[in-house]
């Protein structure tokens, strides 16, 4: 059988058809109905989508940002895509489609995804972080995913990095944490009002030492790492898996490592013991495609 599987995401719409082992049959991605835009906007880009492949299909999956209903498929917030928010989206491609579906948090859905025969298979606490247009998290707990009393568990993009700033945007992971807080950083830095400087351009000058986007990067791998070390102090993980499609690009992984290691060679708390142990970090399985494993999980478990 072959389902559809959809992740909404803030820069692109990317949409696959699997088989229930989680192979890619097909893939392709749609740029992201911007802010400006209404929701049915964004319900003409998947009737674009979902037509063409609705006879071979048995159902779609669906993982987007923000607080969802898993269960009923109610979106009480959706991350950048605002026009879905206080949508159900499950009722919506039931009316639009006649097809069954699901739909999941993408952090949560990531976290799924690499449970199930990725980085955290076999892991009893680990989490997945994932950096994105926002950043993202899902958390297994005890072998179990973990949602929390109002489903926000994991929603880190709202993590505050000092908390004598709450009034500023850049305090909050999904500003400063984010794939594309790299690019945008280093374009405010020197000042490019050309096109904007993407994640590919970004590493390649990272390899080449460029000094300012080194020195960007550097800083972007400290804030990482140290919100990772504060994590850890409450989480007590096992793993920790990066992913997001800067997550291919081993100088993150190796950066990120290379943070936290300092931070625990040099924690002043050493002398008294090591009261917090460091994670394994490594690079989500997936990747990319993560969120759209993870929903598919979602799916063929709810159905």
């Amino acid at each position: 059988m072959k389902y559809l599987v959809v992740d909404n995401g803030g820069t692109y719409i990317k949409y696959a058809v699997m088989n229930e082992s989680g192979d890619i049959l097909e893939k392709g991605k749609e740029v992201t109905p911007d802010g400006k835009k209404t929701a049915e906007d964004y319900f003409k880009l998947l009737d674009s989508i979902v037509l063409p492949r609705k006879q071979g299909i048995e159902g779609i999956a669906f993982s987007t940002p923000g607080r969802v209903d898993a269960k009923t498929g109610y979106l009480h917030t959706a991350g950048g895509l605002l026009y879905l928010i206080g949508i159900n989206l499950c009722d919506e491609v039931k009316t639009r489609y006649n097809l069954p579906s699901s739909v999941d948090n993408d952090g949560k859905c990531a976290a799924m995804a690499e449970q199930w025969g990725g980085s955290l298979k076999d892991v009893e606490n680990g989490a997945a972080i994932v950096l994105g247009t926002g950043v993202g998290m899902g958390l297994i707990l005890n072998g179990k995913l973990y949602r929390g009393y109002n489903s926000t568990a994991g929603e880190i993009s709202f993590y505050m990095l000092d908390g004598e700033k709450p009034e500023d945007p850049s305090n909050y992971m999904a500003v400063s944490c984010s794939a594309l807080s790299l690019g945008r950083i280093y374009d405010e830095e020197t000042g490019n009002r050309k096109e904007p400087t993407d994640g590919f351009q970004m590493f390649e000058k990272i390899r080449k030492k460029d000094e300012k986007a080194y020195g960007i990067f550097e800083s972007y791998t400290k804030r990482l790492a140290g919100s990772i070390y504060n994590f850890q102090t409450i989480l007590d993980l096992e793993v920790i898996a990066v992913g997001g499609g800067i997550s291919q690009q081993p100088l993150l992984i190796e950066g990120i490592r290379k943070e936290l290691d300092h931070i625990f060679s040099i924690n002043p708390c050493n002398n008294i013991g090591q009261a917090v142990k460091k994670p394994e970090i490594t690079a989500c399985r997936y990747y990319n495609d993560s969120n759209l494993r993870g929903a598919l999980y979602h799916y063929l478990n709810n159905h």
